[in-house]
């Protein structure tokens, strides 16, 4: 049997907490504490706990680790995919936890990038989600990519959903438009890109870069052209 401290309340401490439940882990125990309760537990649970998770924010595992967790025998698990300490196990899961909490096929398809351990179960007891190894001094780089991956297109329809309503351009079209353009990416990979930079439709794109003046997307989409269209 385990006995687990889990650290948080954010979005990711309560995707965790849900998903331990969802799972029976019966056979381990799971302890739970944020900074809204009382401090003095904290004494107490880290002397249970065999497994120690920090579900805060990245400037915080640091001083929480030194402050509460340094010299006790505890394994001590971060979910960062940038921070890297010799001292704590890194399980990044690779996905997006929003508000909502999952259902369980969800959540047993998530796949966890680790550092410092050779299998999940050292590092999250009980569970069984497939695993990739990254090594510390490239965790910058696999950050960067999950980054870029998973927030630059989220910001780029941001702006580009309010100019469409603005246009009458139906929020639902856009909705079908991404969610299929996404799934044929998931599919096809490089194959299902379709426009004018695939066609080197240089008229076009300078007819698009033109109406764009006056907004954000304007020089990002210049940059798309400098970079992409070769």
């Amino acid at each position: 049997m385990k006995t687990i401290l889990l650290i948080g309340s954010g979005k990711l401490a309560k995707h965790l907490n849900h998903w331990f439940r969802l799972n029976n882990l019966s056979h381990n125990i799971l302890l739970t504490w944020d900074r809204h309760q009382d401090p003095h537990l904290i004494r107490d649970y880290v002397s249970r706990a065999t497994h120690v998770w920090l579900a805060i924010s990245d400037h915080s595992i640091i001083p929480f680790y030194e402050k509460h967790l340094n010299g006790h025998d505890n394994i001590t698990v971060h979910f960062s995919g940038a921070l890297h300490d010799d001292r704590l196990i890194a399980a990044h899961p690779l996905m997006s936890f929003g508000p909502e909490l999952y259902s369980n096929e969800i959540y047993k398809k998530i796949h966890f990038g680790l550092t410092g351990c050779d299998s999940l179960s050292e590092a999250l007891p009980g569970f069984t989600n497939s695993f990739f190894s990254v090594s510390g001094t490239n965790k910058p780089l696999y950050h960067a990519l999950s980054v870029m991956a998973g927030n630059f297109p989220q910001i780029l329809w941001a702006e580009i959903y309010p100019l469409a309503e603005k246009y009458q351009i139906p929020s639902s079209a856009l909705d079908l438009y991404i969610q299929q353009i996404t799934e044929n990416f998931i599919r096809f990979k490089s194959e299902a890109l379709t426009g004018p930079f695939i066609r080197k439709d240089l008229q076009t794109i300078e007819k698009n870069v033109t109406a764009l003046k006056q907004t954000k997307l304007k020089s990002i989409y210049e940059s798309f052209q400098k970079e992409f269209l070769k």
